[in-house]
């Protein structure tokens, strides 16, 4: 599978996290906010292994680093690299911190990954 096919993967996950429309779920927001980044993440890796830049020997771009990276690079306009930074920022939030997300914040996270993904998916 290619990456950007897991990036795709991960975007149709958080938005199914998400769907409250069977009535007896609950939308699980902080697994949400964690599968929209990591769909937004392999988008912008894919785009920019597809270039032929090689990953780092560790085997992943870092996640502290690569929103810097990947804009230096010249993958990510500004306004993107800042929603990679909010993306993976929301990420640790809903990963490690004791605050919930709360719907509205995944609902976001979700809009601004699939809006990620098919800015680097127009890059190709």
């Amino acid at each position: 599978m290619r990456l950007q096919e897991k990036a795709i993967e991960n975007l149709e996950a958080a938005e199914r996290l998400l769907d409250t429309r069977d009535g007896d779920l609950e939308p699980l927001n902080n697994a949400a906010a964690s599968r929209a980044y990591y769909a937004a993440y392999i988008a912008v890796a894919d785009r920019v292994l597809r270039s032929g830049r090689s990953l780092p020997e560790k085997g992943y771009f870092k996640h502290d680093s690569f929103p810097d990276d990947a804009f230096h690079y010249g993958f990510l306009t500004g306004e993107l690299r800042e929603v990679l930074v909010w993306l993976r920022d929301l990420r640790v939030k809903a990963d490690y911190e004791e605050d919930q997300v709360n719907y509205e914040e995944a609902a976001l996270a979700a809009a601004r990954a699939r809006a990620l993904l098919h800015a680097m998916v127009g890059k190709a």
